[in-house]
């Protein structure tokens, strides 16, 4: 008896442990995207003495909704919302699949950071290199970013579809369907990227996938703020050119961080009952692998329109992030409500 309830209370202080390191790991994200905001804000305030307080303000607001802004495009949209249903729907990371979007976007905007720091430092070479369209580093790094999303997108997107068919195909009192999403997405293709695919697996993993992303200078419109209040500042105020960066990154992080929550909670809702799960994860899994199609057809439209190799329609994909997050977050009310006339009837 005694060896009974030793091991009992051995277990649970073993789970009461694991729910406390996913609760600290869970603030991490808050934390520093608080750090972020709160020492941008800083420099800032400080800079106010060298230039006015309306353009210093501007400034920093303008950097803050640009990293929103930012955080909805599509790539970015498609990529953490395919991976957060691979990680959420798995055990030991159904209290992780929310961190996702924010180790995504601190590795995007790392390369923003170090950019403005150059730009700061008043390396002319590096300010010269981001400005000029005609730039031949930038043409290669943006056909780099380019290409690298379209494949990552494609690749996770790939992997989505044939869970989708996976769940398509069994009827909805199959046990294997009422499983997690996780093992109806191991089908041959998958096997064929899954050196890749495991690689992400946790949300850590996405920072050197933000990174890689964050290396295509095609994020003109956000950079071309930070130099061009940055080749201002930088002569006026470094620490106001510094806040930019951090700003930009706050506001990004904050945005793909909520989105993955956001879908995180969703999976992990609709895990709690089988057929619920399967109609869940036909709907959303459907969307994510539509999204991403979009995404990659569009990357190599354009792709073939700078290399000149072919010649496809472009498809203008600047709104299909904010689409998709509303989507999302419709069918997530939709859900709120049905759950809560389930629970009171």
């Amino acid at each position: 008896m005694s060896t009974t309830a030793e091991k009992s209370t051995s277990a649970s202080r073993t789970e009461e442990a694991a729910a406390g390191r996913g609760s600290r790991r869970a603030r991490v994200p808050a934390i520093v995207v608080a750090a972020l905001a709160v020492t941008g804000i800083g420099l800032v305030l400080a800079s106010t003495s060298e230039i006015g307080h309306a353009a210093a303000w501007g400034l920093a607001a303008t950097a803050v909704l640009l990293g929103a802004r930012h955080a909805f495009d599509a790539d970015h949209i498609a990529v953490i919302d395919n991976v957060t249903r691979r990680l959420a729907t798995t055990d030991e990371n159904r209290l992780r699949g929310g961190a996702v979007g924010f180790w995504f976007a601190l590795g995007h905007s790392s390369v923003v950071i170090v950019t403005a720091a150059f730009v700061t430092a008043g390396a002319a070479a590096a300010r010269s290199l981001v400005e000029s369209e005609d730039s031949g580093v930038r043409e290669v790094l943006g056909m780099w970013g380019l290409t690298f999303a379209t494949c990552v997108v494609g690749i996770f997107g790939i992997v989505n579809l044939v869970a989708f068919v996976r769940l398509l195909r069994r009827r909805p009192g199959d046990a294997a369907a009422e499983g997690t999403a996780a093992s109806a997405s191991r089908g041959s293709i998958s096997m064929i990227f899954s050196r890749l695919i495991d690689t992400v697996d946790r949300p850590t993993r996405m920072y050197p996938v933000g990174l890689l992303f964050g290396l295509g200078f095609d994020t003109a419109a956000t950079i071309g703020l930070m130099i061009a209040a940055g080749t201002t500042a930088a002569s006026t105020s470094p620490l106001l050119a510094l806040s930019l960066p951090l700003l930009f990154a706050a506001g990004m992080a904050a945005c793909d961080t909520g989105d993955s929550v956001m879908m995180a909670r969703l999976y992990r809702w609709a895990a709690g009952d089988g057929g619920r799960f399967r109609r869940y994860n036909l709907i959303v899994t459907g969307l994510s692998v539509l999204i991403a199609g979009v995404v990659v057809i569009a990357g190599i439209a354009e792709v073939g329109a700078e290399t000149a190799t072919f010649a496809l329609p472009t498809l203008n994909t600047e709104y299909l992030g904010f689409v998709a997050t509303g989507v999302f977050a419709l069918i997530a009310v939709v859900a709120l409500v049905v759950a809560r006339r389930r629970a009171d009837g």
